[in-house]
């Protein structure tokens, strides 16, 4: 009978203690979320400093967390150093193969490889991703910044099937659009002048402004080429009118200005049919802000950056620079007439790219 007791009590020390074990992981999951949802609600707010070094806090506390998989993705995306990035992207994709959100690290981490001219991690990480992840929302992207890649290495035959492949889905958005530029551009690099014009109105029928800049410019070194110069002039002369703030700006100067220094270019165009006021223009002499990503020598890898940015969706343009120790090309973003705008990209692009930049004043 004794015995029986001592049994008894065993068992009922034994589920209090399961009961009290039970109640404590419990609680501290509870715990857990709620701290998770809080540093969510931060990230939302855009205090991605904030967050950040919550997330970092976090995954300390809660080494064995439920969470792992997400905080290991915000902390690849906040994280401000381009490796400890691209580290974080690949533990992430190499523990966490399942993972929800894998493909969208798989995208990131390419983009991050090509933003930084690795073009051959780029690739293979794009061809992972469309291997691995068959019905992933990210393949199309993926298509597009592979056309981009293989465009860039003037690889224009792998770049014309990638474009044409997010053409074909005519979703008529950002990589649409963009494909078809680069399409155009191929075509204008074959020499077939008549179809890439054909291209480039396409985009403009599309309506959308941020590409009129790339089509008026596309246009005018089209119908240059054609020896059209009255069309050539007209279409440069648009991007001086209405878009003065953009990439092209600067190049269709150059252009106007050779056009308006060639006396046989010159006298082909019929000038009385423009106002005195569209006529050749000179640069116009405006304190504004810009963002300065890149200051080199090489003019080719300032305009790669050019190149990277604007197909990021951001305005850019290459200004030279004449100092004591030569020529330098600062690869910039953006014309501002204040600097707290430019101030706001700056921080979206040190958020995207994890690129420093610095605010300078331009004429």
């Amino acid at each position: 009978m004794r015995k029986k007791r001592k049994n008894n009590i065993k068992i009922v020390l034994f589920t209090i203690f399961i009961l009290f074990y039970v109640s404590l992981l419990f609680s501290q999951s509870y715990l857990e979320k709620k701290e998770y949802d809080q540093i969510i609600k931060i990230y939302e707010k855009k205090d991605y400093k904030r967050a950040y070094q919550r997330f970092k806090g976090f995954i300390e506390k809660y080494s064995s967390t439920y969470y792992l998989s997400d905080v290991v993705f915000y902390l690849a995306l906040l994280e401000k150093n381009y490796y400890s990035s691209i580290l974080l992207y690949k533990e992430l994709i190499t523990r966490f193969p399942k993972y929800e959100k894998a493909d969208e690290a798989y995208y990131r981490l390419a983009k991050l490889y090509l933003l930084h001219n690795n073009y051959s991690e780029s690739l293979r990480t794009f061809e992972s991703l469309n291997k691995e992840y068959k019905k992933s929302n990210y393949l199309y992207g993926s298509d597009y910044y592979t056309g981009l890649i293989y465009l860039i290495k003037k690889d224009y035959s792998d770049s014309l099937k990638f474009f044409n492949r997010v053409i074909k889905q005519k979703k008529t958005d950002k990589f649409y659009i963009l494909s078809l530029i680069g399409k155009a551009n191929i075509l204008f690099e074959k020499k077939k002048y008549d179809q890439s014009i054909d291209i480039f109105k396409e985009t403009l029928n599309l309506k959308d402004r941020n590409y009129y800049p790339s089509a008026f410019f596309g246009l005018g070194n089209n119908y240059y080429k054609l020896k059209k110069y009255d069309k050539a002039y007209y279409y440069l002369k648009r991007i001086i009118k209405e878009f003065p703030g953009s990439s092209e700006y600067e190049l269709a100067m150059e252009k106007i200005n050779f056009i308006k220094d060639n006396k046989t270019i010159f006298d082909q165009i019929n000038w009385d049919k423009y106002k005195p006021e569209e006529r050749p223009l000179q640069k116009q002499k405006i304190d504004l802000y810009s963002i300065q990503i890149a200051s080199v020598k090489n003019k080719r890898f300032a305009n790669d950056w050019r190149i990277k940015l604007k197909t990021a969706g951001y305005s850019t343009f290459i200004k030279s620079i004449k100092t004591k120790e030569g020529v330098f090309y600062r690869t910039c973003v953006g014309k501002y007439e204040k600097r707290s705008d430019a101030e706001d990209v700056l921080k979206k692009i040190k958020y995207d790219f994890k690129l420093e930049g610095t605010i300078i004043t331009i004429k």
